[in-house]
């Protein structure tokens, strides 16, 4: 007579599977949730840098100059800094820096421009 029914091996097998899978999706998930905020840390720290060229770009020539590194007004987790070098005569290139910390790292951004003493 044969008895109709799972055994106790194909049970806990069947439960470590599933148990393997669950684990596998939550990491997948947790890695899409971590990209997703680096990738918004990353296009916040784009926009700064961006504000502050176009701070700079609105200055007369004579007062663009480096500014140091140092924490931004409404956004408490990235620093901004300016470094200001003369490329020519009547040139100034500017870059500007954006930094802020992920998994214990430091990680930054830069946008570059010119301005001439026209």
């Amino acid at each position: 007579m044969r008895r109709k029914g799972f055994t106790l091996l194909e049970v806990l097998l069947t439960i470590v599977l599933i148990s393997g899978g669950f684990v596998a999706l939550l990491q997948a998930i947790s890695a899409g949730l971590f990209a997703d905020s680096e990738n918004q840390n990353e296009l916040i720290a784009v926009n700064l840098a961006q504000e502050k060229v176009e701070e700079l770009r609105n200055k007369a020539y004579a007062n663009i100059t480096n500014e140091t590194k140092s924490v931004i007004s409404g956004f408490s987790a990235f620093q901004r800094e300016a470094v200001v070098s003369v490329a020519q005569a009547g040139l100034k290139q500017v870059n500007v820096n954006v930094y802020w910390f992920s998994k214990s790292s430091e990680l930054n951004t830069s946008v570059v421009t010119y301005v001439s003493d026209i």
